[in-house]
């Protein structure tokens, strides 16, 4: 068992699915882009998107070694990913927007359709662990597929929700703060490493900057968690740390 007891001093690494139109029967590729990857040992993540939309066919363009993969069937098809560096006490670097690896996928849907390509945290949680063997706070970016005709006017994609924890470490009392760019319901859980969700609550969100306080000292033992906030956009997820 992992007992977390020190201070997250790096950046959020950030993983980043590429939003884009396709028309039907075409074939897309998605890069999967990192930022802040700066001395990191490994990595594991799941990704998830709409068999209904989009036909998984490979992954390819991988700029990272020792990079494993498996794959689940399920209506939201999961693929699953886990990495380290050739040496894990120095780690890997790479510039911000690099391609690490890219998912190409056949265009089943019908015009109007739409896939996330989203990052979840089944059947791998997401983990990053930097060279001192720590864990990495992490951001993410989902991706939007919009099924249209090529020459449609495709609208930019602006995230709908984006999460910051404040303080973290915390110890008493902490801060979920969202910022919301349209009316949303949220479900916000409190996942600790064994994945049982042991905070709930529901809340629904005008756009603006929104604040969700947890009460760590009575609900949480000290130790590492992640913070999951599912909307109707997709699903986004945050470390944290309680130190007490």
């Amino acid at each position: 068992m992992l007992i977390f007891s020190v201070s997250f001093t790096q950046a959020q690494v950030a993983f980043i699915a590429e939003s884009m139109a396709a028309e039907p029967g075409s074939t897309i590729h998605v890069p999967i882009k990192v930022s802040e990857f700066d001395s990191i040992s490994g990595f594991q993540l799941s990704i998830t998107w709409d068999t209904l939309v989009l036909q998984f066919d490979s992954i390819s363009n991988y700029d990272l070694e020792k990079s494993k993969t498996l794959t689940g069937p399920g209506l939201l098809h999961r693929m699953s990913m886990f990495w380290y560096a050739d040496d894990v006490y120095s780690g890997f670097s790479t510039e911000n927007g690099h391609t690490i690896f890219t998912l190409s996928f056949t265009v089943i849907g019908s015009l109007g359709d739409s896939s996330w390509v989203s990052f979840t945290d089944e059947p791998l949680s997401p983990e990053v662990i930097d060279y001192n063997d720590l864990p990495v706070p992490i951001d993410f970016t989902y991706g939007l597929i919009q099924v249209q005709e090529k020459s449609a006017i495709v609208p930019a994609f602006i995230p709908a929700l984006k999460m910051q924890i404040i303080p973290n470490p915390c110890r008493e009392w902490c801060d979920v703060q969202l910022e919301v760019s349209q009316p949303t319901d949220v479900i916000l859980q409190v996942v600790n490493l064994a994945g049982a969700v042991v905070y709930e609550l529901e809340r629904h969100l005008l756009p603006g900057n929104q604040d969700i306080s947890i009460p760590a000292a009575d609900a949480l033992h000290s130790g590492g968690y992640y913070i999951i906030v599912t909307s109707e956009q997709g699903r986004y997820i945050k470390r944290m740390l309680i130190q007490k």
